[in-house]
């Protein structure tokens, strides 16, 4: 089975899941703590390359990559706001501006340019 089909099928088995959990529990405190959430960006795309596996217990703050990014997948209840530029400013790569890209709650997804920060924003109840 393809990494991009196994992905998608982890998120298929987990909506159950994270829709019972949501209710009971307060997102934020819901994705720290259980481990059946799952959020990663990915250096290639189709959730291919090296694996960057995101932390949910840093929320709200901007986290440069160390090296760029070109897909991810977010099976937690929380989005990620997906930059091209460091330091979460919004534009095309080196050009600021009011462009980003936002991998939401239960996605996969290529992105339409290398980025290169994130910030880690939970879902309102």
């Amino acid at each position: 089975m393809s990494v991009r089909r196994k992905s998608f099928a982890i998120a298929a088995a987990t909506v159950a899941a994270l829709t019972s959990a949501a209710v009971a529990q307060p997102a934020a405190a819901t994705a720290q703590s259980d481990p059946e959430y799952f959020v990663s960006l990915y250096t290639g795309p189709d959730l291919t390359g090296t694996e960057t596996p995101i932390s949910l217990e840093i929320t709200g703050e901007c986290v440069n990559l160390s090296q760029p990014v070109k897909s991810g997948i977010d099976i937690a209840p929380v989005n990620l706001e997906i930059y091209f530029n460091a330091d979460c400013v919004k534009g095309f790569p080196g050009q600021p501006g009011d462009i980003y890209f936002i991998l939401g709650s239960l996605h996969a997804g290529n992105f339409p340019f290398p980025a290169m920060s994130y910030r880690v924003v939970p879902m309102i109840d």
